[in-house]
Order: structure tokens, then sequence, then C-alpha cells
């Protein structure tokens, strides 16, 4: 998503004079066209998320737009009491960008994981995530975070399973995605997560499961105006949702709290198995049961399993 990211930044400094991009000394073959294009606007802060994003909050207040980008890990958890202290206690319309969601990074171990980010920052005031749940997104997602005028921070990432297919209807206003209409279940995967779903889809229509699959890719969720999405949930009358990023504190959690319906809801989430902490995305995901091939057995099983305990109960 880095690539679409970048050339979605360049349209929005090209429109923008107020906008202003800060790295924290990563981009090498992402930014150069920026810097050459934008000179000053363009501003390495180095290796010091923390100073960065006072730098921001600083820029913010004399009328400027600026976009803050850094590993995930580095710009969130590293500097969390400035971005409260300093942006979001203010309300400032700082961007926070952050590269390698999930297991992007994931060879190069678990300080470079980023399973707890969305967690972190949902509950920090006047916040709001994007989490774009495919590539072509990424656009519209800036365009959305341009215009907001408060907070954001915006998860990018790559999948360990890329995959795609074309979206039946999009809601703009939540940034939710139909991709499939069917019954039995209601499947939602959270951002990037969706490219698990994707191959997942066609395992399950081959046991004789067609799921209405959504992607998510925006909270605070907006469920009043996400029709589809409730519709399908009293429809189906039960509920998975896969994300990557660790269930407690996740988006599935969040989900789940906010439908105000009493249905079955699982999450399927990354956790660590012990070993081996190094390795490739689809790595890392086969360690937790995360692939597609593992996601449709959990799907069928949980199916079955509700299944019984309505008969059971009837």
């Amino acid at each position: 998503m880095r690539i679409e990211f970048t050339q979605a930044l360049h349209h929005i400094l090209e429109n923008d004079p107020r906008s202003v991009f800060i790295s924290g000394d990563l981009g090498f073959k992402a930014f150069e066209k920026i810097q050459e294009a934008f000179g000053k606007r363009f501003l390495n802060a180095g290796v010091a998320e923390q100073n960065m994003v006072g730098l921001g909050a600083g820029f913010s207040y004399t009328g400027l737009r600026p976009w803050l980008y850094s590993i995930v890990p580095f710009i969130t958890l590293r500097c969390l009491e400035q971005i409260r202290n300093d942006i979001c206690l203010h309300n400032l319309p700082v961007h926070i960008v952050g590269n390698g969601g999930g297991y992007t990074y994931g060879i190069m171990g678990g300080t470079h994981h980023a399973l707890e980010d969305l967690g972190i920052l949902k509950g920090l005031p006047n916040m709001t995530l994007f989490f774009p749940c495919e590539n072509n997104q990424v656009e519209a997602h800036v365009q959305n975070i341009q215009r907001t005028l408060s907070p954001t921070y915006l998860r990018l990432a790559i999948s360990g399973f890329q995959s795609s297919m074309p979206v039946l209807e999009e809601n703009p206003e939540t940034l939710t995605r139909h991709y499939n209409r069917g019954s039995k279940i209601t499947l939602i995967g959270m951002g990037h997560a969706l490219q698990l779903l994707i191959p997942t889809l066609e395992i399950l229509k081959s046991s004789g499961v067609n799921p209405d699959l959504f992607g998510i890719s925006k909270f605070p969720f907006q469920l009043e105006k996400d029709l589809a999405l409730t519709e399908s949930v009293r429809k189906t009358g039960k509920v998975l949702v896969v994300e990557e990023h660790y269930k407690t504190g996740g988006m599935g959690e969040s989900l789940q709290a906010s439908l105000e319906m009493a249905v079955p809801f699982k999450i399927l989430a990354p956790y660590y198995f012990r070993g081996q902490r190094y390795g490739s995305p689809r790595f890392h995901l086969g360690q937790c049961r995360m692939d597609p091939e593992n996601i449709a057995m959990q799907i069928l099983e949980f199916i079955k399993s509700e299944n019984e305990a309505s008969h059971h109960e009837t």
C-alpha cells in the first residue's frame, strides 16, 4: 500500500499548499519524487518519532496540515504520550501514517510487528482510524483524511495473501465494502485482513456455504449508516470477524459491543505461538491458523456448532 499512499499524498501536496510531509527517516525509493517536487514541505525528522509528533502538532497550530510517516510500532507505541497530549487533547488535524500493519514486517521480528496499534489508538480522544482493505482503497482514504479536521491514523499493510474481487457495493461514509451476497453467516474482514477472507470464500463455496462478505476500514463505526451490514447480521444471525491484530482491544471487540444485537459472534485474530518469531507474513499467519484453509475450517466449525446449539434449544 505504500506506493498507492505515495501517489495519493503527491496529489494532496500538489493541491494544498498548507500540507507538509514529515518522515521518520524512512521512505527510501518511495518519497524521492515528493522531496524533489515540494522541497521544504518535505522534512526528514530523523529517527526521533517523539520529536516528530511534537513538530507536527506545532506545525498544525500555525495552520499547516502535517502528515507524519513511520513504521507502525515507531509512530504509535514509541510516541503514544505525544500523540495523546500534543495532538488528540488539542484536537489538531495531524495525520499519522503507519506502514506495516499486522505481520507486514514479519521477518524483522516482534519489535516490528504491529498487532496492538488500533487497540491503543482507538481510545484516544478525537482520533479517527482508517485501515484500507485493498490497495485500490488507499487514495479514497487519503482524500477522506485530508477532509477530516481532527487527528487521524492511517494503517498501511501488505497481506501475506494478496487477493482481490469486485466490490458489489461501497458505503462512502463508513468506508465499508460489500463483496459477496450470501446467507448462513456474515463474514467481516477488518482492513487488510479481508485479504484472508477472499480466498477463504472459494473454499467455503466448495463446501456449500455462501456467506455475506464485508470489509470494514474505518473506526469509530457508524452502524446506523451501515444498513447493508446490519441487515446482513439480522438475516444470517451469525458473525465472524477476521483481523490482523490481537483480539483483546481489537476492532472485532468494538464491533461486537456496537452491534446491539445478541447474535453468535466469533473473532479470529493472531496470537503468538511459542517458537520462531521471524518469518514472512504468510509464515506467521500460518502459525496462528490465520491462513485461508484454517480460517475456512474454523468458520465451518462455528456454523456447525451454532446450528447444533440452535437445534438443541428447539
